[in-house]
């Protein structure tokens, strides 16, 4: 499928600019979270959106020309507000080891963020059953390894710097995994393997 194609059935129709198109947006978007939670992805329609937000399917229509849409801006509202978090983890660092440090020691405040945000597991169960959702989570990895490459690169040979940034994304793709999984477990289990994999990053992450 054509960029074009892409962004027409994943894009939002409009940008609200007055407080009640914007008040309405944000009322679609809790609606859908609710809904995700409530009955799943597969089995919410967009009437049922459109009913719990308290607009007509019409209005709903105006703002996103399918449930796929309402996913990527859901995709999009929570990468925002990780991406505060993962660009402040390896500023400022000077060594190794304290980069191995730092990644290792926010993998418990991340799956904080995550368990504080259910929707986001149930969002990446339909992403990854979709390919232009695929694709948008595809170029938010690149962009989280283009952070943290920036942060990390004058700490790597020059010689190394292609192995580092394979390492890099196999690394974020992993704990990806791990995040989502111990979010879905009881809170000791959870830390049971978020400990191991904090042991595992720091003796990982430079391992290239």
């Amino acid at each position: 499928m054509n960029d074009h194609v892409r962004e027409g059935r994943l894009q939002l129709r409009k940008k609200p600019q007055q407080e009640r198109s914007i008040q309405r947006l944000e009322a679609i978007l809790e609606a859908a979270i609710e809904l995700f939670l409530e009955k799943g992805i597969a089995q919410t329609t967009m009437s049922e959106v459109a009913q719990r937000a308290g607009i007509s399917i019409g209005s709903l229509y105006q703002f996103f020309p399918q449930k796929a849409a309402v996913i990527k801006a859901l995709h999009d509202r929570f990468s925002a507000r990780l991406d505060g978090f993962i660009r402040q983890i390896f500023i400022g660092v000077k060594s190794l080891e304290e980069a191995a440090d730092r990644a290792a020691d926010s993998l418990i405040e991340l799956h904080d963020i995550f368990r504080q945000e259910r929707i986001y597991t149930t969002l990446w169960q339909a992403i990854v059953t979709d390919r232009d959702l695929g694709q948008i989570s595809a170029d938010y990895h690149e962009h989280v390894i283009t952070c943290f490459y920036r942060d990390l690169s004058h700490l790597v040979p020059e010689s190394d710097y292609q192995r580092f940034r394979v390492n890099l994304k196999l690394m974020i793709l992993a704990t990806g995994e791990v995040i989502r999984y111990a979010t879905q477990q009881e809170e000791d289990v959870a830390r049971a393997h978020l400990d191991q994999w904090r042991r595992v990053t720091r003796v990982s992450l430079f391992a290239y």
